[in-house]
């Protein structure tokens, strides 16, 4: 038994639980949960502010707050909840943190909750997923989150990029194509070029590619970046599509230009524009306010402001 093991969890996620009281404009339809240390993650990644070495909130993860709670009596009130259509367990870097991510899997499997689980991670130990896989963990996301080798090695400290590729490949060839995700931030100093090449690497792979905007954070050494202009993010995004559909990026890019005609096919670029990740996945505002959206969460919310993102899309702000 994990007895009293404390976990954090989304502040959506608690209150669909009924745990906390707040106003949303959507509902969060994955159950997020990140494993605690107080002392904070033992990674250095600049952006972070779960990282030890930085000095940003720890109840933060970029715009959300994620409590501390019970990992047993959460696990209650999820068993009785029909809320969360996924239940994802993101890891920290911390002692034995690869054995905690197993026994929270335990945990949940044990209890009878049924709901498909993921798990984000950075590298791991290859007898740690096949036991995840075991106990029905069936989408694992790979935090790469910065898109060039030069880039990386100053920001996410002290990973190291081959290791994280080689991690990828690893986890395709367990959990096969099309359930890897692998987490890019687009807006810490990458080239669109750049980003969109690592993207398409990800595509051959057989990986996924789950598109994050890059938010800066009090007490982060990044906190003075700007997020990225939105007429950028929608580029990528558009890049981001056609690559899942197969398209390779000479195919898409010519140029600093889009050569894909998009004239007659805004319903199905539209798609571009929600939340990517695994199956179930929103995020709701996890980058963005309700005023500037990166990520929609929802295909209503999108449909509201079509006219909005088609103005982004030609490059209007």
């Amino acid at each position: 038994m994990v007895g009293k093991m404390l976990i954090r969890a989304s502040i959506g996620t608690l209150a669909l639980l009924g745990r906390e009281k707040m106003k949303m404009l959507e509902r969060p339809t994955t159950a997020y949960l990140l494993q605690y240390y107080d002392k904070g993650c033992q990674a250095q990644c600049l952006f972070c502010s779960q990282s030890s070495s930085n000095l940003g909130n720890k109840d933060f993860i970029s715009r959300v707050r994620w409590p501390k709670v019970e990992l047993e009596s959460l696990i209650v009130d999820l068993k009785k909840s029909t809320a969360f259509s996924r239940i994802c367990i993101q890891n920290v870097v911390k002692h034995d943190f690869q054995n905690e991510l197993i026994r929270i899997a335990t945990e949940i499997k044990d209890s009878g909750i049924k709901t498909p689980i993921s798990v984000g991670t950075t590298p791991i130990h290859s007898s740690t997923l096949e036991t995840l896989q075991n106990l029905g963990v069936d989408q694992i996301g790979v935090g790469l989150d910065i898109a060039s080798r030069e880039t990386f090695s100053h920001i996410k400290k002290p990973f190291r990029w081959k290791d994280f590729w080689e991690f990828i490949e690893r986890c395709v060839a367990l959990f096969g194509n099309g359930h890897v995700y692998v987490h890019l931030i687009y807006g810490t100093g990458q080239t669109e070029t750049e980003f969109a090449k690592t993207m398409e690497r990800v595509y051959k792979i057989g990986a996924e590619v789950a598109l994050f905007s890059f938010t800066p954070l009090q007490g982060t050494p990044m906190a003075n970046l700007s997020q990225p202009e939105i007429t950028q993010y929608r580029r990528i995004q558009v890049i981001k599509f056609m690559l899942s559909k197969g398209l390779k990026l000479n195919e898409i890019l010519e140029g600093n230009e889009i050569k894909i005609d998009l004239n007659g096919k805004s319903e199905e670029i539209e798609l571009a524009f929600l939340t990517s990740g695994c199956p179930g996945c929103n995020r709701p505002f996890y980058n963005e306010r309700p005023s500037k959206i990166y990520n929609y969460p929802s295909l209503s919310m999108l449909k509201a402001e079509h006219q909005l993102v088609q103005r982004q899309l030609s490059g209007q702000k």
